[in-house]
């Protein structure tokens, strides 16, 4: 193997754990049917007597982080006044938030353009053996990775360090928007992200499979 198909194989295995999960991360934090699904779940709306529907404020969240909306705000009935529900602070939480989605989705599109290109590459070449090895070594990869994220998420001191060098608003006691999306939001959205990044790399390793079979002599 020449040292340009070394890098290449190499650059597919990093590719393809990535592009599964920044698509996964995308669609778990902008479908609106997240969004819902935890607001009916934990009765948060009644418990801190915001008078939303969770249809409208999923809608919101969904919009929002999607770009359909310029400010992360919402007026409604909270704390039996018609009042805007979140902070200035909050709003530059989730502008953070949406800004690192955004720039997910560029190096994704970037990410899709090179793992074609390595892809014909390799199989023009006749590498079908090591497109197939390159695609395992990337799904071994993935689990590390998860690996990884869990270990972070389940240790307090290093997951709330990290979120401190990142965000630049602490949340205080009048924010709700800690409440509306507790720490078990975000557990139960990676399980969603392990969900959704499985199937893509489901369909992955199908199209592999049929892209690298070896050459029939008899048919």
């Amino acid at each position: 193997m020449t040292i340009i198909n070394r890098i290449l194989f190499g650059l597919l295995i990093l590719i393809i754990p990535l592009v599964a999960l920044i698509s996964a991360a995308n669609a778990a934090f902008r479908l609106p049917d997240i969004y819902r699904y935890e607001f009916n779940r934990s009765g948060v709306l009644s418990e801190i007597n915001l008078e939303v529907s969770s249809n409208e404020l999923s809608e919101f969240f969904s919009d929002y982080m999607f770009g359909s909306l310029d400010d992360f705000q919402i007026t409604g009935f909270y704390m039996g006044r018609l009042r805007p529900v979140f902070s200035i602070g909050e709003g530059t939480v989730m502008e953070q938030m949406r800004s690192l989605l955004n720039k997910s989705v560029l190096l994704l599109g970037g990410l899709l353009v090179l793992i074609l290109f390595i892809y014909w590459f390799l199989l023009r070449q006749d590498r079908k053996e090591a497109v197939r090895i390159a695609y395992r070594a990337g799904m071994a990869l993935y689990a590390l990775i998860l690996l990884g994220v869990f270990a972070v998420t389940m240790i307090e001191d290093l997951r709330q360090n990290i979120l401190n060098s990142f965000f630049i608003y602490t949340f205080d006691e009048s924010d709700i928007l800690p409440q509306l999306l507790p720490f078990p939001f975000f557990i139960e959205n990676l399980f969603i992200m392990i969900a959704i990044s499985l199937i893509i790399l489901t369909v992955g390793h199908s199209v592999t499979k049929r892209l690298t079979r070896p050459d029939r002599m008899f048919y």
